[in-house]
């Protein structure tokens, strides 16, 4: 997904990139401290995931 795109209902929000770069930095080697976001995830069963259904979050592993 692009979020400055919208996607079906959802407008395109040029901010949350913004947002990202200035509050979401984290070292990168040797490249100094550069914006990242993500999420990583399991897929245990195939579906569809709506808005409300439950989730799990855990910690990652170091």
């Amino acid at each position: 997904m692009i979020p400055a795109l919208g996607h079906d209902e959802l407008p395109p929000d040029r901010g949350l990139m913004r947002a990202v770069a200035r509050e979401c930095r984290v070292p990168v080697f040797d490249l100094g401290r550069l914006s990242c976001r993500g999420v990583y995830l399991d897929v245990l069963e195939t579906g569809t995931v709506r808005v409300g259904d439950p989730i799990a979050l855990e910690e990652a592993a170091a």
